[in-house]
């Protein structure tokens, strides 16, 4: 939400103007500009316009059903751009076999290459390792459980690759997992292996890319652990999925963040995490979760967990849900 409609909507709650020329003249500004705002207002779900009267809705529920559309929004374009994936994945063999008997003198080079059973995920990373040089790995894990304890020697194969000169790796998994006690050891491990690892509530699936080239996509979008998965070696392909991952990197919070601050802790919280949990992802107690909390009530002037949100979303230029207040 912009500073101006922000602004106007705040002025609306605190005098209930029930026109538009009223709030108008309340906020000092031209009839017909705040006529378009509220209509944007109205269209995020703030408030309700009949003609000239305007009703308001409480900010909880607005808030809530506004998060809820723009989460809607991101996740169908995650879905769109998975849908073009998959789609790949399903027409270039059929492609491919076409044009080896159409050039029967030529062989046809594979462009895609599936990985069955339940252990598809990591067998298709070390079958790729085995023929590139993988240097950068970006991988989306909504289900780490199967990995919250190593395999040693699949371990070490990992460590050395995301440790060596030039290379990086960075995943993205959900809050459930990162804060779920059973894998505290293995997230130490892995941080410390230079392993960059942050969290959102619910990824939309797993995928992961490599060095802009290759992409790897459950056959079914939205698998949280495939059980069959296909790796497209394609530039193009792997731009989308790389630009996807970004969207994904910004909206996600660090796990052991070393900023002794409260906006990590926020907002894990505004993504759904308890206070307990959250505080449990940055590797701190959740005695210095509360304090830090405190801190920022007291710095924003927020009277409660709903008013912190709202004001450290603002400030942020990003709208939350409120935090929990577990």
């Amino acid at each position: 939400m912009t500073d101006a409609l922000f602004e106007l909507l705040a002025t609306g709650l605190r005098s209930r103007a029930e026109s538009v020329p009223e709030l108008a003249g309340l906020a000092r500004r031209e009839t017909s500009q705040v006529r378009a705002d509220l209509a944007a207002l109205q269209q995020r779900g703030y408030v309700e316009l009949d003609g000239d009267r305007i009703r308001y809705l409480t900010p909880p529920a607005a808030l809530a059903g506004d998060v809820r559309r723009q989460t809607e929004q991101l996740l169908d374009g995650l879905r769109r751009l998975a849908g073009g994936l998959v789609d790949t994945t399903d027409e270039l063999p059929m492609l491919m076999r076409a044009w080896s008997i159409g050039e029967a003198g030529e062989q046809a080079v594979a462009d895609i290459e599936l990985f069955h059973g339940e252990s598809a995920v990591t067998d298709l990373w070390h079958h790729l390792l085995g023929r590139h040089p993988l240097r950068r790995t970006d991988i989306v894990l909504p289900d780490a459980s199967p990995l919250f304890v190593a395999d040693p020697a699949m371990q070490d194969t990992w460590h050395r690759v995301i440790g060596s000169d030039g290379n990086r790796a960075r995943v993205i998994g959900s809050i459930a997992d990162v804060t779920h006690p059973a894998a505290q050891d293995r997230i130490e491990q892995e941080l410390g292996a230079g392993l960059q690892i942050r969290a959102v509530h619910s990824p939309p699936s797993w995928f992961w890319v490599a060095d802009d080239s290759i992409v790897a996509v459950p056959l079914q979008w939205g698998e949280a652990w495939p059980t069959t998965v296909a790796a497209v070696h394609s530039r193009a392909v792997a731009g989308l999925a790389s630009w996807a991952f970004e969207r994904l990197w910004e909206q996600s919070v660090g796990v052991r963040g070393e900023q002794a601050t409260w906006d990590p802790l926020i907002q894990l919280m505004c993504n759904g995490a308890s206070l307990e949990a959250a505080a449990r992802a940055l590797g701190i107690s959740e005695r210095t979760g509360r304090r830090r909390i405190a801190d920022a009530m007291a710095h924003y002037g927020a009277p409660n967990l709903v008013a912190l949100g709202v004001a450290w979303g603002r400030e942020r230029r990003v709208v939350l849900r409120a935090p929990s207040p577990s």
